[in-house]
């Protein structure tokens, strides 16, 4: 009497290879983020007990389209060109496709827009920048939608598995540093869009550094502008036509500090023998302006890349062995010197 042999399963080879179901079907269907050593002993069990894996459940295995949507607004095209170029590179190397789709976010109809594109695209997964990244109705929403999401630059206060930021606080105080030992004590100071939580921790770290120094931070030397080159020169404007003007100005973007260099082109004032100028994210503008601007490195490419590592191990359930806090340095360039005398 011949006995018919039970077929293989895959918890047979699961077993054998001493994993997860999930990890034999993450094997067997190709899935990114797999050690080698995990590949080898799943391949070896399925030669060794001739495992022959489901085609239709291999199919519907790979039914969800691998794409990710980066979702952004942004006054500053140099940011987004840099945080962009991050997803796409690490996404393209795990076989996901990237939707890029820009949104006003000062558009009453923001969230019922993304509602939308999200049926329609039917995307995987979400990163987003500031200042969608900072609206906590665009974040509720996804959270509604059960969308899994990555925030850059995020201020609000969410799982550290779902965003990724940069030490702006840190930053921002070893920049001001910097200008209070060149000697540098009437100091302005340009914020960020209002609506970005985490660039105004940029103003925090340069007030507690100015306090540390025991220097005042006085209300006619403080503007706020929207991370933008025109806010910046409006600011600049007001800043430098001062009867009794800074001495140096950190602009809390290297767009706004930009536009405080053309200012003071404009207004015949020396950089930096008479006022000292620094930014913030060293976009490539810093070193095709004159003089070169001293400003913060802040690792964007880097910062993309992270966002979609993490969303990526997200989805497909891995642990995610990167950064949370990308860190960002100081770039000392020609565009800050020693105060040598009263303006």
């Amino acid at each position: 009497m011949n006995i018919k042999k039970s077929p293989v399963t895959i918890q047979d080879v699961a077993n054998r290879a001493k994993v997860s179901i999930k990890t034999v079907s993450r094997v067997i269907n190709s899935e990114p983020n797999v050690a080698e050593k995990t590949i080898k002993k799943v391949e070896k069990a399925i030669d060794f007990l001739d495992y022959q894996p489901n085609a239709f459940a291999q199919s519907l295995a790979r039914s969800q389209p691998k794409i990710i949507a980066l979702i952004y607004n942004t006054p500053s095209p140099n940011y987004i060109t840099h945080v962009m170029e991050g997803v796409l590179s690490y996404c393209y190397k795990f076989g996901y496709e990237v939707i890029i789709h820009p949104c006003r976010f000062d558009d009453a109809s923001l969230i019922d827009d993304t509602k939308l594109f999200i049926k329609k695209s039917r995307v995987s997964g979400i990163i987003t920048t500031p200042p969608l990244s900072d609206f906590p109705e665009l974040i509720n929403q996804l959270d509604k939608l059960d969308m899994p999401k990555i925030l850059v630059s995020s201020g609000l206060v969410v799982d550290a598995s779902e965003k990724v930021n940069t030490n702006d606080y840190e930053a921002s105080f070893e920049i001001t540093n910097h200008l209070i030992r060149r000697g540098h004590k009437r100091i302005g100071f340009i914020k960020g869009n209002p609506s970005h939580l985490c660039v105004n921790q940029r103003f925090a770290g340069f007030f507690d550094a100015m306090k540390e120094a025991n220097l005042v931070c006085e209300g006619e030397l403080i503007e706020t502008g929207l991370n933008s080159f025109a806010s910046g020169e409006i600011c600049a404007k007001r800043l430098l036509n001062l009867k009794n003007r800074p001495s140096a100005v950190f602009a809390a973007n290297d767009e706004m500090a930009a536009a405080v260099v053309k200012v003071a082109n404009q207004l015949s004032i020396d950089i930096p023998q008479s006022l000292s100028v620094v930014g913030f994210d060293d976009t490539p503008m810093t070193q095709m302006i004159s003089p070169a601007l001293t400003t913060v490195h802040q690792p964007l490419f880097k910062m993309g890349e992270a966002a979609a590592n993490k969303l990526i191990c997200n989805l497909e359930n891995t642990s995610y062995e990167g950064e949370d806090d990308i860190k960002s340095r100081l770039v000392v360039r020609d565009s800050t010197a020693h105060f040598l005398k009263s303006i």
